[in-house]
């Protein structure tokens, strides 16, 4: 996994654990969730981060993002 600050670039795909995924109707869908972003940066190299985000990320497939590390853990939001 890569430990960065910040990291910019195309959110190729994002893998829940199979425990979220099985789980759906107990998990609190307003509440982010933690998953594996994999992301292409500008160089050409993917990335695998565990991120926090909600469910309805997986809308940011394909797109410009970038991450942040907070105190809650490291955010995944659009950069577009």
């Amino acid at each position: 996994m890569t430990d960065t600050q910040s990291l910019h670039g195309r959110l190729v795909a994002l893998h829940w654990p199979s425990q979220t995924s099985e789980a759906t109707l107990s998990v609190d869908l307003n509440q982010r969730q933690v998953a594996t972003a994999e992301i292409e940066d500008t160089s050409g190299t993917t990335h695998h981060v565990k991120v926090q985000v909600k469910w309805d990320a997986d809308s940011l497939i394909g797109k410009i993002v970038q991450t942040s590390t907070t105190e809650e853990g490291t955010l995944l939001a659009s950069a577009e």
